[in-house]
């Protein structure tokens, strides 16, 4: 029922709806880079913390898929406005 409740409120209320998928947004990016490239949390997060130069990090095809799925879930945000 609570489930049913924060549906309809964030239908009716634009601004918690756009705040909603914000938040959800990064979860998601990790979620699908993880997917993508075959990573664990932890190697995601172990990534995001390097301080190397992002040639000697990431490959070529992993930038580039990175830098899509930030393009994917961006659009999704825009659609919602």
């Amino acid at each position: 029922m609570q489930t049913i409740q924060t549906t309809k409120s964030s239908q009716s209320n634009p601004l918690r709806s756009l705040l909603e998928s914000f938040a959800g947004s990064a979860a998601k990016f990790r979620e699908k880079v993880c997917d993508e490239c075959g990573w664990s949390e932890s190697t995601f997060y172990k990534k995001v913390r390097e301080t190397r130069n992002s040639t000697e990090v990431f490959s070529k095809a992993e930038i580039e898929r990175i830098k899509d799925l930030a393009w994917e879930i961006q659009q999704e945000l825009k659609d919602r406005l």
